[in-house]
This record gives structure tokens, C-alpha cells and sequence, in this order.
């Protein structure tokens, strides 16, 4: 009897660290590949946003390059479909007669009811389903989905307690290697095709945006990133110190934009930090790299834990809160034309490039939910449209977190822009870049508009600062 094996990839475009490669590979039978540009992105959704814009886009098509020739270099053909997942991975699985498939399982919401279909619309194929987007194994985490830890500070204690973990005020230890283990390598090679003809279409062409990004797509150059970043200690072990920053592209490791799309596992990662510590020592940068590792994580288990609640507008909370559709003031945030120099230097970025800063990520979000009382899902969602590095569970569970639906919403903590500004960036470099004000002005005046309107034609904040955040607290009874 003729067996087909197919490996479906989804968010994990890579070789490297791939358990259903491996399987697939041992099975010794005809194998293919294939992905699925899914039609979803396409849709459009409150406030007329797209799931996927252009930068994004561009970084996926990059990235199928690489895995195509990564693939076929060990003659295994790859084939990328476009079309509503879920009928076109039953067609196509039908079509080639199918009768094995092996595939990463995925945290997400949809991605987790479209394997549920396809499965059960075709029960004779075996299904081979591995783990391999996050860390850890579920069999290793210390509790339930029903009993999750809903705090991330609770989440960290517990697998502290139960694991062996890097910890801040602990010196290196080699048990750590133990805890994460990448699955066994399948291919040598890994070559990258030169031409786009390595992906084989069918129906509809994979739209890509031309041009070049801030960064490409593709296991390679996440596997250089990392090697650049983490396998440099006068990065590694300064993150810390320059992790805030805005402006310069090394202030932060940017990892986070392979790892979105499964083009560097997280396990990689977590070694690549351990092999620098073994050699070097810990110190609380190379730490902190990990803590931040560890906050993806959280946020990929929380949104396992919590199905579709995340994406609700009523978030984690047991109760509704208030929330405004003001379309022109989303607008103004959007376009960065709020008049407060960091959000629209922030907002502007974003468009221009796909990226921002976490440190310019929390402020336009808390400006959005906390000073606009805007939708927390209209800020997500032009987030998940604009960024390069988009992944659901951290940007929704962070989004979430600012918007204060989170696990509770004690209090309305708030981030001033002004502050946070000055205190981040003091030449005022950031601002300076984005709106195109002149270099020669004092550093503590770029962040202020009352003072920056002293030196430049400066438009009117579109609200108060203090006022609009009193009333937000007056609006939510806090």
C-alpha cells in the first residue's frame, strides 16, 4: 500500500528543532510539505482593519523562501496554498491521498478548531500532532488549565519551584540544560533558495509587497540574529542596561520577530543563553533575556487556558467595562497625530516600518485605553495588521495587560507620555527621527508639547494628559 506523509507547517517555519520533520523523516516514506497562506488575513475587521498588512506579509513570503529551500535541498517538495484553511487543507490532504500527518499543535484559537475540522473531516488519515511552539511540555508544567496561574509573577514561581529554571539571584548551573530539549536535527544543509520559484503555488498568487524590510524572513538570518546578539556578550549581557531604548536597533535582542513565525524555536533560544552563561557566567541582563522568554511563554499558555477570551472585548474580566469607538481620535492615534511627540513617533514607526518598541508599545497602548478610553481591540488589532513580529498570545495578552482586562482592574495604572519620553530617550533622538524636528533642539524639550510648541509650529494635544485620565477613572468607577 502507498503511504504519503505530509508535514503541515504553520507557525513554525524552521527545520531546526522540528519533532514533526523528524518524525516524518524516520517514517522513511514519500514526504511533502506544505503550507497554507490562510484567506483570514484578508478579512477585514473592526474599525476596517486587515489581519495582515503589508510588512507582515513580506517577512512570511521571506521566510517560505528559506524553509522552500531548506526543504527541497534534501529533495522534499513544498507546496504553499492559499485559501480558508480548513477546506483547503481537506482538499489538498484528499487530493494527494494522504495517509500520515505530522504537524506542530498550536496554542491559538483558531488554529486549534481548524486542526479540530480538518481532523474530523478526514478520520482514516493518522495524525501525528508534536509539541514544539513553546518552551515546555505541558506534562512538565506544575498545574491544570483549571487551576492555571492567571498572574504571570505566579506562573514563574510555580515553574521555579517545579523546574529547574535560570534564576535571577542564582549563579549558572548546567541542571538548566535539562529542562528544554531541542528535537534531534534532521537536515544538514538548510540551503536558502535565490528565487521565490523554490515555492510552488497554487490558485491565487501569495501576495508579497516587494521591496526590502527592516529585516528578512527565514530560519537563517533568525539563527545569525541570534548568533549576533546572544553569542555577543557585550550585547547578552548589557540587555538590560539597553533594553528600553527606542531608537538603535541592537538596544534589543529583536529575536521576536523569527520566533512570531516559528522561524527560530524558543528552545534555541533558551540554549543559546545557557551556552554564553556556561562560558561567561549569569548576570542579571542574560537573566533578563530569559525573564522576557519567559513572559512569551505565559502569555502562550494563558491564551491555551483561557480559549477565546483573549479576544473579547471584555478580556479576562468577569464583568464588562466601558469602552469608547471614537473613530476620529482611533484615527489620530493611528496616524500619530495625537500631538504627544512619543506616541506619534511611535505610531508613525510602526506604519513606516512594521516595528516599535516594547518600551513605545506600552506607551501607545496606554495612552489608546487609558487617556482615549478607546477599544483595547481596535489598538490590537491595528497592531496585529502592522507588526512585522505579530503573535497572538503576546500581543493580545499585552494588550490585555495595558487595557487593564487582564486578570483584575484594581487600579488604572497609566503611563505618562511626557515622563516616559524624556526619561528614555533625553537627546530626544526618537522623536527627532520619526517627525522630522530639527537636531538642534534641547533634548528635554522634544517630549513636552507645551514646550516643544515654543521652538516649532507644534500642533495642540488632542487631550489633556491629567484630565483625560481622571475622567477615565471617574468613567470605570476606580
Amino acid at each position: 500500500m502507498r503511504m504519503v506523509n505530509v508535514i503541515w507547517f504553520r507557525h513554525d517555519l524552521r527545520i531546526h528543532d522540528h519533532e514533526p520533520l523528524r518524525l516524518a523523516h524516520w517514517a522513511k516514506e514519500e514526504t511533502e510539505a506544505v503550507f497554507v497562506r490562510d484567506a483570514r488575513m484578508d478579512e477585514k475587521v473592526t474599525p476596517g482593519l486587515k489581519r495582515a498588512g503589508e510588512h507582515r506579509e513580506r517577512f512570511l513570503m521571506e521566510s517560505l523562501v528559506v524553509l522552500a529551500g531548506s526543504l527541497e535541498a534534501e529533495g522534499m517538495p513544498f507546496t504553499v496554498l492559499k485559501g480558508p484553511v480548513v477546506k483547503t487543507m481537506i482538499d489538498w490532504l484528499t487530493e494527494r491521498g494522504a495517509t500520515d500527518v505530522f504537524l506542530h499543535e498550536h496554542p491559538g484559537f483558531e488554529e486549534r478548531r481548524d486542526l479540530e475540522e480538518v481532523q474530523r473531516a478526514l478520520p482514516h488519515i493518522h495524525w501525528h500532532v508534536s509539541e514544539g511552539h513553546t518552551m515546555f511540555r505541558r506534562d512538565q508544567l506544575p498545574f491544570s488549565f483549571s487551576e492555571f496561574p492567571m498572574s504571570f509573577t505566579m506562573f514563574r514561581k510555580r515553574l521555579e519551584a517545579h523546574l529547574r529554571l535560570p534564576e535571577k539571584k542564582r549563579s549558572f548551573s548546567y541542571d538548566s540544560y535539562d529542562t528544554v530539549t531541542e528535537a534531534e536535527p534532521v537536515f544538514l544543509s538548510g540551503k536558502e533558495s535565490g528565487s521565490f520559484g523554490a515555492v510552488r503555488g497554487s490558485g491565487d498568487h501569495i501576495p508579497h509587497a516587494g521591496g526590502q524590510g527592516i529585516v528578512r524572513g527565514g530560519e537563517q538570518e533568525a539563527l545569525a540574529r541570534l548568533r549576533s546578539y546572544v553569542g555577543n556578550a557585550s550585547r547578552l549581557f548589557t540587555y538590560k542596561e539597553t533594553r528600553d531604548g527606542m531608537f538603535a536597533f541592537d538596544d534589543s535582542s529583536k529575536l521576536s520577530f523569527w520566533l512570531a513565525n516559528g522561524s527560530l524555536s524558543p528552545k534555541r533560544v533558551y540554549r543559546a543563553i545557557l551556552d554564553m552563561e556556561a562560558a561567561n557566567g549569569r548576570n542579571e541582563s542574560s537573566y533578563w533575556l530569559f525573564f522576557e522568554l519567559l513572559w512569551r511563554e505565559y502569555f502562550q499558555w494563558l491564551m491555551l487556558a483561557t480559549d477565546a477570551r483573549l479576544f473579547t472585548k471584555q478580556g479576562l474580566l468577569d464583568v464588562a467595562i466601558v469602552w469608547h469607538e471614537d473613530k476620529a481620535l482611533f484615527q489620530a492615534w493611528k496616524d500619530g497625530e495625537t500631538g504627544f511627540p512619543l506616541v506619534d513617533a511611535a505610531m508613525r514607526e510602526l506604519k513606516a516600518t512594521g516595528y516599535m518598541s516594547n518600551r513605545a508599545r506600552q506607551n501607545a497602548a496606554s495612552f489608546l485605553t487609558k487617556n482615549l478610553g478607546i477599544n483595547w481591540l481596535w489598538g490590537a488589532r491595528y497592531f496585529e495588521e502592522q507588526l512585522i513580529d505579530y503573535d497572538p498570545a503576546s500581543n493580545y495578552g499585552n494588550w490585555a495587560y495595558q487595557a487593564g482586562v487582564g486578570t483584575d482592574l484594581r487600579e488604572l495604572r497609566a503611563f505618562n507620555v511626557i515622563g516616559q519620553g524624556i526619561r528614555y530617550d533625553p537627546k530626544g533622538s526618537y522623536a527627532k527621527n520619526w517627525l522630522h524636528l530639527p537636531d538642534t533642539l534641547p533634548g528635554h524639550t522634544v517630549y513636552d508639547p507645551v514646550k516643544l510648541s515654543a521652538h516649532t509650529d507644534w500642533p495642540q494635544p488632542i487631550v489633556d494628559l491629567e484630565e483625560s485620565l481622571e475622567r477615565r477613572k471617574q468613567e470605570l468607577g476606580l
